[in-house]
């Protein structure tokens, strides 16, 4: 709640900014959805103050052109022109550089019933600007915000962040309505791992010592390491799924269990070398992480 009572003062005074808006564009898109793409959920029902309700957002990022598409889903957002939508974008994945009381954000769309705004972080204060390539479209249950990395300081690895943010004021007394997604912090999004960069994981082998001659040797990933976030609290991110791969030597070993991530060592095998290709998967991004023990 914190979080989101910040977030509404940062937010209440760059609308009062925006000024006049360029009209929504009704062109086509100029790239299609890539085949894969990272996938961020929010939780149902957590809006507050007749806020809109942000569900879900996922982001395609086209490599080789630089295009970026979000596409934000959810229930009543950007309805009206005191209901609007943000998407704020810390291009350089550094919640302390930028405008830091917006978890570090440098580049920020605003986006309402009839129209868009697009704004850049000058260092003091919000900048409009004009961004040639974006292309914003959509209706009350799904935003799209199609840009060029070019326009977001050619960034390759970002942070971003959605509110939807509603505004009423009764009596001259304003009354704020939020929802944040993520509700702490920023989600990440990598071109090269088409989702959120997984820069290192952590884990737990069974037996911790390593494998043993005719014994079961288990590898369970049991944390994940992403960019800072500007998350109060850091939280322990854990992967959606995984699976293992493995072999004794030159010869392929089947795996049981969750993700097939457990091994039953044959006897003969002390002195031989196990490798093992554990595939951590979270939020759309996959990450190969290559292990070799030495039997027991």
């Amino acid at each position: 709640m914190l979080h989101e009572l910040q977030h509404s003062r940062v937010v209440a005074s760059r609308l009062k900014r925006a000024g006049p808006l360029a009209l929504i564009a009704t062109l086509a898109l100029a790239v299609a959805p890539a085949a894969s793409s990272g996938n961020y959920a929010d939780a149902s029902g957590d809006n507050i103050g007749g806020a809109g309700d942000v569900t879900a957002v996922t982001v395609a990022g086209d490599k080789a052109t630089g295009q970026l598409v979000f596409r934000i889903a959810g229930t009543n957002i950007a309805s009206s022109e005191n209901n609007v939508l943000f998407l704020d974008i810390d291009s350089d994945a550094n919640p302390n550089t930028g405008n830091l009381t917006d978890g570090g954000a440098d580049y920020s769309f605003v986006v309402d019933a009839n129209s868009y705004g697009f704004a850049h972080w000058s260092g003091t204060a919000w900048a409009e600007a004009t961004p040639p390539t974006a292309r914003i479209t959509g209706n009350t249950s799904q935003i799209t915000v199609s840009v060029n990395r070019s326009d977001l300081g050619n960034t390759a690895d970002f942070n971003f962040s959605v509110t939807a943010f509603n505004l009423v004021v009764n009596n001259g007394t304003a009354q704020v309505g939020l929802d944040a997604a993520p509700d702490d912090g920023s989600y990440n999004f990598s071109f090269d791992a088409n989702g959120p960069q997984i820069s290192s994981v952590d884990l737990q082998t069974t037996p911790s010592a390593g494998p043993r001659a005719g014994k079961k040797f288990a590898v369970l990933p049991t944390a994940l390491h992403l960019p800072p976030d500007g998350r109060m609290t850091p939280a322990t991110i854990v992967p959606e799924s995984y699976s293992c791969t493995a072999k004794l030597g030159a010869k392929s070993l089947a795996g049981s269990g969750t993700g097939r991530c457990t091994f039953s060592i044959p006897k003969k095998s002390r002195g031989k070398k196990l490798t093992v290709q554990l595939t951590v998967n979270y939020q759309g991004a996959a990450k190969v992480v290559p292990l070799t023990f030495r039997v027991s």
